[in-house]
Formats: C-alpha cells, sequence, structure tokens
C-alpha cells in the first residue's frame, strides 16, 4: 500500500535454518549404537560420559547385558529430548521475518492493527535489521493515516 514493503519477503538463502533432525532416526540409532547415536544429536558430553561409565563394566563382565541395555534406553530418551528441544528453539531471522510478513499483510487490512504489529516486531527485535524495517514501516503508514 505504498510504503515499499513487499507483502512476503523470502528469506536470504543464508538464513535457511539447518534441517531438523528426525526423532525416529535419533532413537533407532542410539537403540543400535547405543551413546553413538548420540553423536546425531550432537549431545557429545552425554555421549562420552556414558561410555566413560560403561567401560568398566566391559572388563569386570557383571552386569553388562543389564547395563548396555539401561545406557540405550538413557540415550534414547536423551536424544528424543535433544530434538525436541532443538525443534523448539527460537531462531530470531527467520521469525521476525515470518512477523514481517504478518504485519504487512495487515497493511492491506488496518493500517493501525499493522502499526500495533509492527511496534511488536520493534519491541521484540530492537537494533535489529527487522526493527528498523518495522520502524520505516510505521513512519510509512502514519504519512496515509
Amino acid at each position: 500500500m505504498g510504503c515499499g514493503t513487499p507483502l512476503v519477503s523470502s528469506p536470504p538463502a543464508n538464513d535457511a535454518k539447518p534441517a531438523a533432525k528426525s526423532k525416529w532416526l535419533a532413537i533407532c540409532l542410539t537403540v543400535i549404537f547405543g551413546p553413538l547415536g548420540l553423536f546425531y544429536v550432537r549431545a557429545w558430553g552425554v555421549a562420552f560420559l556414558v561410555m566413560l561409565f560403561g567401560v568398566p563394566f566391559l572388563f569386570i563382565h557383571k552386569g553388562g547385558f543389564w547395563i548396555m541395555i539401561a545406557s540405550r534406553i538413557f540415550c534414547s530418551v536423551w536424544a528424543y529430548n535433544a530434538v525436541v528441544e532443538q525443534e523448539t528453539v527460537l531462531n530470531p531471522r527467520r521469525d521476525s521475518a515470518r512477523l514481517l510478513d504478518e504485519a504487512a499483510r495487515l497493511e492491506s487490512v488496518n493500517f493501525s492493527e499493522a502499526i500495533t504489529a509492527y511496534e511488536k516486531i520493534i519491541e521484540l527485535y530492537p537494533n535489529t535489521r527487522a526493527g528498523k524495517q518495522a520502524e520505516r514501516n510505521i513512519e510509512t503508514l502514519k504519512r496515509h493515516l
């Protein structure tokens, strides 16, 4: 509506988020490979601790089978939770672009709602490219009111 902002922005190529990890693949890898499967979810420290804990049982030959089963269950649960946590981590570039798109769509419906949405972006992402873009859009919208 004259502000110059495209109604739908396309995120730059370098803002692409890494491919999401599969929960089922993480569980399968830990069931098959034990703590080595944790490398898939980048849980290096936990993998090394579980392996360090299990090494003595290789030499004493007592309870090794049950320790192996318990460690694989533990690793599977840890891998699942690691994947879930990685999915919920905020990505400011992706999230700010999505909010800018939503605010731009509001411009065609209601200027005051769009201004409110842009103010929220400024509040959430101060001194960022998204915040500065929102400030420019607010100025343009206020001129049209």
